[in-house]
């Protein structure tokens, strides 16, 4: 029933953990483009922040493999220009010359990562806004070239001071657009008011970008916006403007036929060379970083406005001329102190001008991501092959197999999007992937290990009733070591028996009958305990056990014998308690035998017992009941007397027996204890020992007088008292031919 409970458990666990999983895969993308503050934005944020450091990690590692972009140049407005031209802000006159040289060097567009706000206070008759608005429209004369001026929007919902209107100057930097009546969703903006450019440079006619980008909540930059809807009154509904990097990139596009397709959820698309960027309903695309300053050429703008050709640090001749010609110009700070910078992925200090360029090359070069949906699709079919993966390797149960199947999948999943899915433009939700199969691994191990333990419970409660708690706790440290059900085993079994505990019953009040028993067994069945044995049963007042299952405990032959003795060196003890409360002593017969029996779990499904079977279990009980006749209290049989350790035990062998059922005889050993007549009296013993061998060689007149000596000094030695009479028979009926003398047939048990 457990079992069923688990593999119930883990089925739901597993589908829960799948869904969850396919759920955080298709809804990472939806928190992006969520209002602000809500729960659910929250949430989504929190379950997309692991995908998100994966997208970082992965952006890093392959910005060194792209190629080094040639049609792009950044002029850099680095701590050197700053140095060498001494002033801040540049001033425009500055701008002037800068933009003359770049119409000379033929550059093809100049887009200024910088706004010009507020007009310059001037005292001559020309003021230096009017020396860079003529710069800024002979640039745009120039046939196939333009100059895009920068300004900043806001969210219509939040905007504070800004344009009332789109100006009309915007109208030749619309981006065409056909958008869906049914889109409702779609993120409006108002320009700010405090970052438009001075009227002389809009009256340039120049085309215009807006610099706005929005961090993700963790606060870094991984989007950017490529355009932007804002509302003119002239033309009475949004115009769909376009962000600095997008309006150079349209600027330098040969066929200048961009248009943006938004779709009924707002999301929207521009089909470049027949390839399609996709947007969210911001209009917003996930910046895939080309790469940094090493990545594009570049140039400090003290250089440019000095029109100088020169020698850079690398040792490489730079001709002005063939530098900028038909090049797309960003002008941009990276100086130290102008404090634009950005955390992205690539870097948490990335001049933000990068932006615009990256997005520039990502454009040219058609190095897209893939649509939302194909990202989606593959998540999902490469979660489901591992997660299927890992089921089938956690199905053989092995814990080493499974953590090494599992480190293999995942690493196996990075590295195929590493080299193929990055590449083409997937952004693989791996974290997601990653992380749902690490919950199904847990989970299924917290399974196991809960399993495991329930049925160490279960072991350790069926077992600590027959065997000794340090066996159990082996077996339940060493489960090889144990095999549940019937099996063959080498064991060495004993039964025990009070002598006469009819008539002791009959003399006691039920009182004091169970606390007689109760003492005695509970001694009994610590000695067992006590040196390894396992407790079969209770049968009234016998005790049967054995040694050597359920686990191989070594020379369980031994350790049996030795229990025997320990009991009869235990019963003094017990029957001088007996002796001081008035009670009846006890008389015990222990029988040991050593072989191959069936031990396990028999019974039915409901009641069972761990116990042994077999025939040398019943020679066991047959040595235990012929203690009687040999008035003995310990009798082995000879295959326990040859597999145990002879040196530490002593013993004397009185017969060779048939009992009742069995066609061979056996060899019957008595085992001795301190206080045994015989142990006390060694050379009673030795004398024993040699009429024994007389009798067996059938020189019987010589062995009686050796038993008769023994008798003498013990007079009620039962062993000795039957072979002395038993060679009186034989002396005065000699045996026949063929008659065996030294062999006792027993007719009963």
């Amino acid at each position: 029933m457990f079992k069923l409970i688990t593999r119930f458990l883990r089925s739901i666990g597993i589908f829960v953990i799948v869904l969850a999983t396919f759920a955080t895969i298709s809804l990472g993308f939806l928190g992006r483009t969520m209002q602000e503050g809500t729960n659910v934005k929250k949430l989504l944020d929190v379950l997309n922040w692991p995908d998100l450091f994966a997208y970082d990690l992965r952006s890093k590692l392959h910005i060194d493999k792209n190629p080094k972009n040639t049609n792009t140049v950044l002029i850099e407005i680095d701590d050197q220009s700053l140095q060498k031209l001494q002033r801040w802000p540049i001033p425009r006159d500055y701008w002037a010359t800068m933009l003359d040289n770049l119409a000379d060097y033929d550059a093809k567009v100049v887009a200024f990562d910088a706004i010009f706000p507020e007009p310059v206070q001037a005292c001559g008759e020309e003021s230096p806004d009017d020396v860079f608005a003529r710069a800024v429209t002979k640039f745009n004369s120039k046939e196939g070239s333009s100059v895009i001026m920068a300004y900043t929007v806001q969210d219509e919902n939040t905007a504070t001071e800004f344009l009332p209107t789109a100006p009309l100057e915007l109208m030749t930097s619309m981006i065409p657009s056909q958008v869906s009546p049914n889109c409702k969703a779609f993120s409006h903006s108002r320009i700010e008011k405090h970052n438009w450019p001075i009227d002389k440079l809009v009256e340039t006619e120049s085309e215009m970008g807006y610099l706005n980008n929005k961090e993700d909540f963790d606060g870094v930059f991984r989007h950017y916006t490529v355009y932007a809807s804002v509302y003119s009154e002239d033309m009475e509904s949004y115009l769909l403007l376009p962000s600095l990097g997008f309006r150079a990139f349209m600027s330098s596009n040969e066929t200048n036929d961009l248009s943006v397709n938004i779709q009924s959820d707002c999301s929207g698309s521009v089909d470049i060379n027949g390839k399609n960027i996709n947007f969210n309903s911001s209009g917003e695309t996930k910046l895939r970083w080309t790469g940094l300053g090493e990545k594009f050429k570049s140039i400090p703008l003290y250089r440019v406005i000095e029109g100088k050709d020169y020698t850079n640090d690398a040792g490489e001749e730079i001709i002005l001329k063939d530098f900028f010609k038909d090049q797309i110009v960003f002008i941009g700070s990276t100086a130290t102190g102008a404090h634009d910078f950005r955390n992205t992925p690539v870097d948490a200090k990335t001049p933000g001008v990068y932006a615009h360029i990256n997005l520039v090359d990502m454009m040219k070069r058609q190095y897209f991501y893939k649509p939302i949906e194909e990202t989606i699709k593959t998540s999902l079919i490469g979660f489901s092959i591992a997660i299927t993966l890992l089921m089938i390797i956690m199905f053989f149960n092995k814990a080493i197999l499974d953590i090494f199947g599992m480190a293999i999948l995942i690493y196996a999943m990075w590295y195929i999007d590493f080299k193929y899915f990055y590449m083409l433009g997937y952004e693989l939700k791996l974290a997601s992937a990653t992380f749902g199969l690490l919950v199904s691994y847990f989970w299924i191990t917290f399974l196991n290990f809960n399993q495991t333990s329930a049925e160490k419970k279960q072991i350790k409660g069926a077992f600590s009733r027959y065997v000794a708690p340090s066996i159990v706790d082996d077996m339940l440290d060493n489960p090889e070591k144990l095999k549940i059900g019937g099996e063959k085993r080498d064991i060495t079994c004993m039964f025990s028996d009070v002598r006469d505990f009819t008539s002791i019953s009959e003399k006691l009040t039920p009182t004091e009958l169970a606390t007689s028993l109760n003492r005695y067994m509970g001694e009994m069945t610590d000695i067992v305990f006590a040196t390894n044995g396992t407790l079969d049963k209770y049968i009234g007042d016998a005790i049967v056990a054995f040694w050597g299952a359920p686990l191989d405990i070594g020379d369980h032959v031994t350790q049996a014998v030795e229990a025997g003795v320990l009991m009869m060196e235990a019963l003094p003890a017990i029957n001088k308690e007996f002796k001081d409360k008035g009670l009846p002593e006890f008389k015990i017969g222990l029988g040991l035998n050593s072989g191959e029996c069936s031990v396990g779990n028999m019974g039915s499904d409901a009641i069972f017992a761990y116990t042994a079977l077999g025939d040398n279990m019943n020679l066991g009980a047959r040595l235990e009941s012929l203690c009687k006749h040999y008035g003995a209290q310990i009798l082995i049989s000879e295959y326990t007397y040859q597999k145990m350790d002879q040196s530490k035990f002593t013993c004397r062998i009185i017969d060779k027996v048939r009992v009742k059922g069995k066609s061979l005889p056996v060899a019957v050993y008595e085992v001795l204890y301190s206080y045994h007549d015989f142990m006390v009296d060694q050379d009673a013993l030795n004398n024993f020992r040699k009429a024994y061998d007389l009798y067996l060689e059938g020189k019987f007149e010589d062995a009686k007088t050796l038993f008769e000596g023994i008798l003498e000094v013990h007079h009620n030695d039962a062993a000795s008292l039957r072979l002395q009479a038993s060679c009186v028979h034989w002396i005065e009926n000699p045996p026949k031919e063929g008659e065996d003398w030294t062999i006792t047939t027993m007719t009963s048990k």
